[in-house]
């Protein structure tokens, strides 16, 4: 295999490994806003706009547990 050809694999490996991770990112993401739609109806922009930016799979799950627990809307955005 040429080195182009190499650099080549290496880069389409890569960029499926990013679309993998994006795509858990997005399934996290996705649990959260059912949950606070569940419990509290629609969510609000600012809301949607600042957990879609966040990519730490850590700090996603626990604002899913906190979309399950929290009091109501203004509670979870105060985790953020």
């Amino acid at each position: 295999m040429s080195t182009a050809e190499l650099l080549k694999q290496e880069g389409l490996e890569q960029g499926l490994e990013r679309g993998r991770e994006e795509g858990r990112f997005s399934e996290q993401r996705a649990a959260i806003f059912e949950a606070l739609e569940v419990r509290f109806g629609s969510v609000p922009t600012g809301l949607v706009e600042a957990i879609t930016a966040l990519h730490d799979h850590d700090k996603l799950r626990a604002l899913h547990r906190t979309a399950i627990r929290c009091a109501d809307i203004d509670s979870f955005a105060s985790e953020l």
